[in-house]
């Protein structure tokens, strides 16, 4: 659990594609950074740029819109750049205290374009299962446009995201606890792959450890989508059945300094993206004895990083993919090594 300071800290500044401004509020989760807002702030083009408070930073993300119709939230899932370090909230955050959950004031929090955080008191009213009004306190306050997005802070939590105003004087927020719910939901058992309109920000290095004696543990669905694909050009497709592995060897001969490794999956067409993936490395000639190294997600949008990592000597990987984001046919491809 976060403190208060850092919660209010993981509020950002959105602007879509059609160069609409509005806010959100970004969190970690299976080692990936996403944000929640608004659907309508999200727009109808599947980037977004998001900016922190000062020192200013920005970065791009790609719009997830799962949900139920008439919810008006999406999910944007952070491109791995120079916000991902400062993306330290956790979903669980999204949960508020018994006492901020029956907050009757709170304080809307959003940023200005300079990065400057502004809290505006309001007045919680008309609390019900999904939403709440909140009421500006301050005579000279003004729901601004752009507000949409801002969370309402009580007790240091998050307990509910701006989505309307027709009033200067006051706006209407979906609750956190609902929120959550749904990103939950989608995060853990709903998600899918989806097939974004413009090209996708998978760019890895061309350059990497050479990988040699690629096999998997599950035969292609077709020849023309074997495995050695990941090598050149291609994908490679498979039916899983269980868990799927991948084992490749690294380097030369002899042991080398593995410290990270990135995969993308093509996220448009009839593929399921993998979702859980644990990477294991092995030192020996044989590959015989493998050891866990790290773990995570791959995003919907078919990227997975695990981020520079202290060295580890290996001559093996072993790539476990344990679920997609759909059911059918998963795909890769591309592997690389650092």
């Amino acid at each position: 659990m976060i403190s208060a300071n850092t919660a209010s800290s993981q509020t950002v500044r959105i602007q879509n594609g059609l160069g609409e401004f509005g806010q959100g509020w970004m969190f970690r989760h299976a080692g990936n950074c996403y944000a929640a807002l608004p659907e309508h702030v999200a727009g109808p083009l599947p980037k977004v740029t998001l900016m922190t408070s000062a020192p200013v930073e920005s970065d791009q993300a790609t719009v997830v819109k799962p949900f139920w119709p008439g919810i008006d939230l999406a999910v944007a899932i952070l491109d791995r750049g120079p916000l991902f370090e400062r993306c330290i909230a956790e979903l669980t955050d999204l949960e508020p205290s018994t006492a901020a959950r029956a907050a009757g004031r709170a304080h809307l929090l959003r940023l200005s374009p300079l990065g400057e955080e502004e809290r505006v008191p309001i007045r919680v009213l008309d609390r019900d299962y999904l939403s709440f009004a909140g009421e500006l306190v301050g005579d000279g306050d003004v729901i601004m446009q752009g507000t949409s997005g801002s969370f309402a802070f009580a007790d240091g939590k998050p307990i509910g995201m701006a989505v309307t105003s027709d009033d200067p004087s006051r706006a209407s927020f979906m609750r956190s606890e609902e929120i959550a719910l749904n990103l939950g939901r989608y995060l853990s058992e709903q998600g899918r792959a989806f097939a974004p309109t413009a090209a996708s920000h998978k760019s890895l290095p061309s350059d990497g450890l050479a990988i040699r004696d690629l096999r998997s543990s599950v035969a292609a669905v077709l020849p023309q989508y074997g495995v050695d694909n990941l090598l050149g050009v291609g994908a490679w497709v498979a039916e899983p059945n269980g868990r799927v592995e991948l084992v490749f060897r690294v380097g030369e001969r002899s042991a080398t300094s593995v410290q990270r490794v990135m995969m993308t999956a093509p996220s448009e067409g009839a593929y399921a993206v993998p979702k859980a993936i644990s990477i294991f490395i092995d030192a020996s000639p044989s590959g015989s004895s493998f050891r866990f190294w790290t773990q995570g997600e791959m995003r919907p949008d078919g990227v997975f990083d695990t981020g520079p990592l202290a060295g580890r000597n290996a001559r093996w990987v072993k790539v476990v993919i344990g679920s997609a984001w759909s059911s059918g046919a998963i795909a890769l491809d591309r592997i690389v090594v650092e």
